[in-house]
């Protein structure tokens, strides 16, 4: 089973949130992982011992800020993550929660399609036992294989595989095997913290689910405030708690729940373990795969700030005095200014993009006339928010 987990870097103070046009620009600040989104780690975990398969934890953002966080999950408890794909791409940058929700969306069904394409080439070669041993043995080291199709493991010497290849069992029976494992690649499940410290929506991990329906076409539910679920590699029960009612539901996978705070993983018997090794991969990819819009074949129109339909407020730049810039209506440096005196009064120098809106009114037309003046638009936005 591919057990997701979405994860957020946030700024690590929220006094030193640095935003333009009110689009947080998590390059110019110092990233901490989500606190909320420890309590997914945990269902994350818990799947893995309970069922088996590998924890694939995805993030989006700039990629030099997040390796650090990510790395750091591969020794979360108990067992931590198995593997890592960080979505960096100037383009993606300034989503609001249905852009990034898409891209998510599509760095999930990126990740399917690899195993799948996994899959796919074995049955093009199972007429070549030598073509199909090679390939699976290379794809069971990159971790595309659980044990039980191929395993170097001394416990799992009767993996499918190696049963094909002394002739245990007929090609038939291997082509129906995979077929089912083509099929329950897309009984997957995806965990998110509840929401993030730095927004209040907890809206992404819903819109992920609705996303990936639509991408894939099949319905991937969506079940969130989870305060505790039991799942036994089929039926997912599950508890959760709004306000003063309790509700008690249940799903089968795909399936993708936001955890509660109050979360607590179930305790896995050690009579599961055999099973649980079955299903699970060779280990771990310690280095994250970073992956940018080309690579998860996103519609530059639906992410970053060109898909976002969201308009937010204006932005405080922090670091300088507090500043806000209109679009449309503030007055900002088309280029650097020096140092210079008007009217008997020393000012600047001036930065380009610096705001030119509280300087006096016939100093600022004294700009205005000279050109160094022009009013902050969708453009110069842009050019600050992908700017390093």
């Amino acid at each position: 089973m591919l057990i997701f987990v979405l994860i957020k870097g946030v700024p690590s103070r929220t006094t030193q949130v640095v935003t333009v046009g009110g689009v947080l620009k998590r390059e110019a600040m110092d990233i901490v992982l989500n606190p909320y989104d420890l309590k997914a780690l945990q269902a994350a975990d818990y799947v893995k011992r309970r069922i088996g398969g590998k924890v694939i934890a995805l993030t989006m953002g700039p990629d030099f800020k997040l390796l650090p966080i990510m790395s750091r999950l591969y020794d979360m408890e108990i067992e931590g993550i198995d593997e890592a794909v960080i979505l960096s791409d100037k383009r993606m940058a300034g989503a609001d929660t249905l852009a990034t929700s898409y891209t998510l969306a599509l760095g999930i069904k990126r990740v399917l399609e690899i195993h799948k394409e996994a899959l796919n080439l074995i049955l093009e070669n199972i007429d070549n036992k030598e073509e199909v041993e090679r390939i699976a043995k290379d794809l069971y080291h990159i971790n595309l294989l659980p044990n039980k199709i191929y395993s170097s493991l001394k416990p799992f010497k009767d993996s499918l595989i190696q049963r094909y290849l002394e002739d245990k069992i007929t090609k038939e029976e291997v082509l129906d095997f995979l077929e089912k494992s083509l099929e329950d690649l897309n009984k997957f499940i995806i965990f998110t913290g509840i929401k993030s410290s730095d927004g209040e929506t907890g809206s992404v991990g819903p819109q992920v689910a609705e996303g990936l329906s639509e991408l894939l076409n099949i319905t991937v539910p969506h079940v969130t405030f989870v305060s505790w679920f039991n799942f036994n590699g089929d039926l997912i029960t599950i508890k959760r708690k709004i306000y003063n009612r309790l509700e008690i539901l249940e799903g089968n996978p795909p399936i993708l729940l936001t955890i509660a705070t109050d979360y607590e993983p179930e305790v896995v018997l050690a009579s599961y373990k055999k099973e649980v090794r079955a299903e699970n991969y060779k280990g771990k990819i310690l280095k994250p795969t970073i992956w940018n819009a080309d690579n998860i074949k996103a519609d530059v129109n639906k992410i970053g700030l060109l898909g976002s339909p969201t308009l937010v407020g204006p932005g405080v730049d922090i670091g300088k005095p507090p500043t806000q810039k209109f679009l449309g209506r503030s007055l900002v440096f088309k280029r650097r200014v020096d140092v210079m005196v008007f009217e008997e009064i020393k000012y600047g120098p001036y930065e380009e993009g610096d705001l030119a809106d509280n300087l006096p009114e016939r100093l600022k037309n004294y700009f205005l006339e000279r050109g160094d003046l022009e009013y902050f638009d969708y453009k110069r936005l842009i050019k600050e928010v992908f700017a390093k």
